[in-house]
């Protein structure tokens, strides 16, 4: 994977956290405002980069009326709540594939699920097991 979409995965998270549910319009237009990102994926690449993150999760859908007058429902997204309550959760949850390297080299391998993640400091099993 390339280190934009990374990046992007990342970005993403942060805005759900910031902004809360919003379906894949909404979030295109926040990482167009966004200055970290040289170009934002396309509609279906944005949709491949939120189905692939296991903090994001679908959370109903909108209805949304186009220019023509015509509605339409939009699934709607948002991280899992449940799950990350604070910010710093944020990192404890994240997956290899969306982790910068030098965290990645800081990632152990759990002993129950068997995922490589950071672990809190002074556990010695991951945030999800927790």
């Amino acid at each position: 994977m390339s280190a934009n979409n990374r990046r992007i995965r990342r970005i993403i998270v942060d805005l759900l956290w910031e902004h809360g549910p919003m379906t894949r319009n909404e979030l295109a237009s926040l990482l167009h405002k966004n200055r970290g990102i040289r170009e934002v994926p396309s509609d279906t690449s944005l949709s491949s980069l939120l189905s692939k993150n296991t903090q994001v999760i679908s959370v109903g859908s909108v209805k949304v009326e186009n220019i023509a007058g015509a509605t339409t429902f939009h699934m709607a997204f948002d991280i899992d709540r449940d799950l990350i309550q604070k910010k710093e959760h944020i990192l404890l949850t994240r997956p290899p594939s969306c982790m910068t390297t030098s965290q990645r080299k800081r990632a152990e391998r759990c002993d129950i699920c068997g995922r490589y993640r950071l672990f809190p400091t002074g556990c010695s099993v991951c945030f999800h097991c927790r």
